[in-house]
């Protein structure tokens, strides 16, 4: 019986907001906590080219505009044991069209029922695994019958079962809207995302349940709000059996759990590659259960490393009302390993070294240059810095190394992808860098040219978890270094930018991308915008990697800006140029 099923949230700036908001993650903990043994995967994302959320933009413009091959990308590069599973889409995404005048039923049935059926080539299913579910956003800006003729065709998708979808009239009714800081804004508050997630819940819960059966998904009938009672505490009453990944090699996780108020969640990686989706603790380690989590996996000859990553601490003030995860046992392909418990008392991640023997390996061949662009993992901990690095191959490959704070992390590096093409290496540096600021090295070691060819490298982007690095380009023409700089905060969130004791002045130029500001001060420090619309620009409460703060955004731009515990901005704050 299946127990994984996905929801794909897609759509423009509320459905951004549902998620920074933490209604995606209410929506995923209450259908599992109604659906024993269901498994809910959120597929979203936001912030760049490839995402599946596009800030203030038409969804009838995607397919010319670039955002629906952004969405598929996005869609195709999730692992194969994610994109296997039954997949419901949840629609939010109407703001923009809604906006414009002329859009007929006929036209907007028509892009979607096309834009399905890539989204579901995209995942390898058909409609039957492949449900979506309609919302109608609220939105102040309504052009003629636009919105009346969207409306009529959700109501008609949802009539035909050959494209299977159901259409929640009553998600969004009523809401409040005061996400830009007063009540009827264009925008959804957190009080909003929290009522969406509780409505949504109760309509798709009978959707979720039939795919996690494998039974064919009926559409429901539109039922009025219900609010949930409040959590209680899980008791779990036994462990469970469950397989991830494909492949001759097997690490076994014996995991259990001390539940509080939902049950303790935890993704796994090997070698910096999550198998699988979320994962959801059953055992109780009290009453010395354990959960038996088959991890499957060509893993070549040498060192490895898995990881298990525990996402959603919760504590109560007291023992009892402690949520943990425990690894009670690690074997692969039926070995010990020489570390193979742990004890996680707080969110993060734990890794557990393993090897892999094999006689006489057979030799790999070197990639033609520019062959193919290169995912690759270095170091180990728990920050990660994000290269994306393309090359002008001539005559071989370009190489580089990478250092941070002066020391090199793994080897000589080769760069596979092409300059100008739809592609770019994603090489991942992991390591446990303090507080503070650091420098990272990028050195181009093999610059060759010729008759017809000049080899090049260059660093298309750089993040440090998850935000962009302020200076996060370069090319290399010749051999030599180039320095990127990166700070870490207290929370242990990535800094763009970092406040100092002067009025500072912060520049945000487009394609910066996701950038976060510590230390910025109301009333003393300037966030400057350069070529923004001002009239695009919405202030939002939100938070990022646990810490509160403010979340700018801009209805025409998918970029971002997050100011970690800042908890209102004046006009005279931010200036536009």
């Amino acid at each position: 019986m299946t127990t994984d099923v996905n929801i794909l949230i897609r759509g423009q700036s509320n459905a951004l907001l549902f998620v920074a908001n933490g209604g995606a993650r209410e929506l995923e903990k209450q259908l599992e906590a109604s659906l024993p043994g269901v498994n809910v995967n959120i597929i979203q994302h936001y912030g760049d080219k490839n995402s599946t959320i596009h800030s203030g933009t038409a969804f009838l413009k995607w397919d010319t505009d670039g955002q629906q091959q952004g969405l598929l990308n996005y869609v195709k590069a999730e692992p194969a044991g994610i994109k296997d599973n039954p997949t419901v889409t949840l629609w939010m995404h109407n703001e923009y069209d809604g906006n414009t005048y002329g859009v007929t039923t006929a036209n907007w049935m028509s892009e979607v029922k096309t834009d399905a059926a890539l989204v579901r080539a995209a995942l390898g299913q058909s409609a039957e695994t492949t449900p979506y579910v309609f919302t109608y956003v609220p939105y102040n800006y309504a052009q003629g019958t636009s919105p009346k003729n969207i409306q009529e065709g959700m109501r008609q998708l949802s009539a035909d079962p050959k494209f299977n979808a159901s259409f929640d009239t009553t998600a969004m009714t009523g809401l409040t809207m005061n996400g830009d800081g007063y009540a009827h804004s264009s925008h959804m508050g957190q009080a909003d995302a929290m009522l969406v997630a509780d409505r949504l819940s109760d309509s798709m819960k009978g959707i979720v349940s039939g795919l996690a059966k494998g039974d064919a998904t009926t559409p429901p009938v539109a039922t009025p709000p219900v609010t949930p009672p409040a959590p209680t505490p899980i008791t779990p009453v036994t462990g469970v059996a469950k397989t991830i990944g494909a492949g001759a090699d097997s690490l076994v996780l014996k995991i259990s759990q001390d539940a509080w108020n939902g049950s303790a969640q935890y993704t796994i990686s090997v070698d910096g590659k999550q198998i699988g989706g979320i994962l959801t603790a059953s055992a109780s380690h009290a009453a010395g259960q354990d959960d038996v989590i088959t991890v499957k996996g060509d893993w070549g000859a040498g060192s490895h490393k898995v990881t298990v990553n525990f996402i959603n601490d919760a504590w109560g003030g007291t023992a009892a009302t402690d949520r943990n995860l425990h690894v009670d046992g690690i074997t692969f392909n039926g070995a010990a390993l020489s570390k193979d418990t742990a004890d996680l008392t707080r969110s993060g991640p734990v890794d557990f070294g393993f090897s892999k023997l094999v006689a006489s390996p057979s030799p790999t061949p070197a990639p033609a240059p520019g062959d193919t662009a290169v995912i690759k993992t270095i170091g180990a901990g728990a920050d990660t810095l994000v290269l994306k690095i393309s090359q002008d191959a001539w005559n071989g490959n370009a190489q580089y190394t990478v250092s941070i704070d002066g020391k090199q992390v793994g080897g000589t590096l080769t760069a596979g992808a092409l300059h100008g093409s739809d592609s770019e290496d994603t090489l991942t540096i992991k390591g446990d860098w303090g507080t503070g600021a650091h420098k990272m090295t990028v050195r181009f070691v093999n610059d060759a040219s010729g008759t017809g060819g000049d080899r090049n490298l260059y660093v298309e982007d750089a993040s440090f978890n998850g935000s962009t690095l302020g200076k996060h380009e370069s090319s290399f023409k010749i051999n030599g270094p180039d320095d990127f700089h990166f700070t870490k905060s207290a929370d242990g969130l990535g800094l763009t930018f970092n406040g100092t004791t002067a009025k500072d002045v912060f520049a945000i130029q487009h394609g910066d991308g996701d950038v976060v500001i510590g230390n910025f001060t109301p009333g003393a420090d300037k966030l400057r915008f350069e070529g923004f619309d001002q009239a695009a620009m919405h202030k939002v409460a939100a938070s990022e990697g646990g810490v509160s703060g403010t979340l700018i955004i801009f209805d025409a731009t998918a970029e971002n800006v997050f100011l970690p515990h800042v908890t209102a901005l004046a006009a005279s704050d931010i200036i536009f140029a």
